[in-house]
């Protein structure tokens, strides 16, 4: 009897001795470094390149409408994840028909930022949607006869450097097909419309299209071309990774 209980002390000294051991062993185990946090860098709002465009479908409508004719340009500054928008253009518009005449002479600007959702540093394409003010000077002319007691009379109403301004909602896109060039598509919501002319309501306003009477609301489609000039590098992932080592 007694040999049995030295037997079951010693079987049960051996496993607690044996636990602490591998107990000792676990909290002196040398535990792996963590790998360093890569460190996020704030946006830098300095400029990484400059691209500039035409609009092919102003250019094109030069082609089937012989009374209107129109040009626009624009360029587009990159910030990364931002984009500035500066755009010109110019437009010629005449109408005519039986005892009447328009002609319709100026220029429009547009500016405004873009946010890029498809940011991609080695092909810089873009998914976009921003905001643009826009503002126009034009002059334009309207004859037209008008029948009395002496017979037909001749008569001209006009503007003399008019002007015009409204806001633009705009999405769309820039994929880079070869080197530095672009081409990419814009469609335009505008809105707020405000006019400020003579006697004469104009017909055509110069970047906005036709001045409705009863619609301040518009749509419009650019088709763009660009040719991109970088003049510094943008940082990507794999330059955050070497700046660690």
């Amino acid at each position: 009897m007694l040999r049995s209980i030295i037997s079951t002390v010693l079987l049960f000294s051996s496993i607690g001795l044996f636990g602490q051991v591998q107990i000792e062993e676990d909290t002196t185990r040398v535990r792996p470094p963590r790998p360093p946090k890569v460190k996020k860098e704030p946006e830098e709002f300095i400029p990484t390149s400059v691209k500039l465009g035409l609009d092919l479908n102003s250019f094109a409508r030069n082609f089937w409408d012989e009374n209107k004719s129109f040009q626009e340009i624009q360029v587009d500054i990159d910030f990364r994840h931002y984009l500035l928008a500066l755009e010109f253009g110019t437009s010629d518009v005449s109408e005519s028909g039986e005892g009447f005449s328009y002609q319709n002479q100026g220029s429009y600007f547009r500016v405004g930022p873009d946010l890029n959702f498809l940011y991609s540093p080695e092909h810089h394409h873009a998914v976009f949607v921003g905001l643009r003010y826009a503002t126009s000077t034009y002059d334009d002319e309207l004859e037209y006869d008008t029948e009395d007691a002496f017979g037909t009379t001749r008569i001209s109403s006009f503007n003399d450097k008019a002007k015009a301004q409204w806001a633009e909602l705009v999405t769309g896109t820039k994929i880079n097909i070869w080197k530095g060039l672009f081409i990419g598509f814009a469609i335009r919501y505008k809105f707020l419309k405000s006019v400020k002319s003579g006697d004469l309501e104009p017909y055509w306003i110069p970047g906005f299209g036709e001045n409705r009477m009863d619609d301040n609301d518009q749509f419009g489609f650019s088709y763009y071309l660009w040719w991109r000039f970088g003049f510094r590098k943008r940082p990507t992932k794999n330059d955050a990774v070497e700046n660690l080592k």
